[in-house]
């Protein structure tokens, strides 16, 4: 139970994942990325985020960026709109996004194999076809030599 536990606590993430996960824009998940200042790696073209539950951001930026974040009370005075109904309604948009990318990344990934599948079943049939042609080559080229062994 420990181990799962532990395992759990060190997932890499996607940055979409771990943007919806702990509320954080994935622009500002690269600009970490881009100053080093959290944990990641770069895996088949992707960027992973090691998901330990607290960002791992240097003291001295977590402070310089608490002084430039205005106040809750001050937002919330200045919009119109409630805070909570913004953030639900800026979720559900984050996550109809992500949703709609994977969906047209899945349709791209099933065209381009239905297109390499019909791509190598025309090379089979070019290679049955040489085939064919190298073995009819063969007997005419065996009956030949075992003519002029006569």
């Amino acid at each position: 139970m420990m181990t799962t536990a532990l395992a759990a606590k060190n997932d890499w993430l996607p940055l979409a994942e771990y943007s919806m996960k702990h509320q954080i824009s994935i622009s500002t998940l690269r600009r970490r990325i881009k100053a080093e200042d959290i944990r990641f790696r770069f895996d088949d073209g992707k960027y992973l985020i090691l998901d330990d539950h607290v960002l791992n951001v240097s003291p001295k930026k977590m402070a310089s960026t608490e002084e430039h974040r205005p106040s809750l009370n001050s937002e919330v005075q200045k919009n119109s709109v409630p805070a909570t109904f913004s953030f639900n309604t800026q979720q559900n948009d984050a996550s109809e996004s992500v949703i709609a990318a994977a969906n047209r990344l899945l349709a791209d990934l099933k065209k381009a194999y239905a297109q390499i599948l019909q791509e190598k079943e025309e090379q089979i049939l070019q290679l049955r076809e040489e085939t064919v042609d190298l073995k009819t080559l063969i007997k005419v080229l065996e009956s030949e030599n075992s003519r002029l062994r006569n």
